[in-house]
């Protein structure tokens, strides 16, 4: 299901996602390639910079934007340590991304799961695939321990997150 090209894009994804909460942020990082070829890392910065837009994805297609505007037949790939809310999936959609390739489910805000019929031929159109769980636990472990020492912002979070992911 994961190649070994999968594998070392993630562990970049995993490796941004530790950088953030070393510095304080919601640990998520996200690697954008084109052809397999790498073209952008990330991490969610809304703590830092005080905008709550800058979630991984989001913040990393606004940076690689003139690089997907350009890719004319390339193979876009976003891999994400969390699933992604419907902001990131919208910008996903918007740059033409063809697979989203996530760690960790967001049973309370990802948004994956949702059929693209509903909102129209555009997406349908531009839907991406995705595939999940690849190092799952990683992801999900830096979480937890993101959101224990945070319980003032993520403590209802926490316990619906935990009480919803099956490792």
């Amino acid at each position: 299901m994961f190649s070994q090209i999968d594998k070392n894009f993630m562990e970049l994804a995993l490796n941004e996602a530790k950088n953030c909460y070393s510095r304080g942020d919601l640990p998520v990082g996200a690697v954008l390639t084109i052809d397999n070829d790498l073209e952008g890392i990330a991490g969610n910065c809304a703590k830092t910079n005080g905008n709550w837009t800058s979630h991984a994805e989001n913040f990393l297609l606004n940076n690689v934007s003139w690089k997907l505007k350009d890719n004319k037949k390339g193979t876009a790939r976003l891999y994400t340590t969390w699933e992604p809310c419907l902001m990131c999936l919208g910008a996903s959609v918007l740059s033409r991304i063809d697979e989203i390739i996530y760690a960790c489910p967001d049973p309370v805000g990802g948004i994956a799961k949702i059929d693209p019929k509903y909102l129209g031929d555009f997406y349908v159109t531009h839907w991406p695939n995705f595939r999940e769980g690849l190092f799952k636990e990683e992801s999900y472990n830096l979480l937890i321990q993101y959101m224990k020492e945070n319980t003032k912002i993520w403590g209802n979070f926490l316990d619906k997150f935990v009480k919803n992911i099956i490792l």
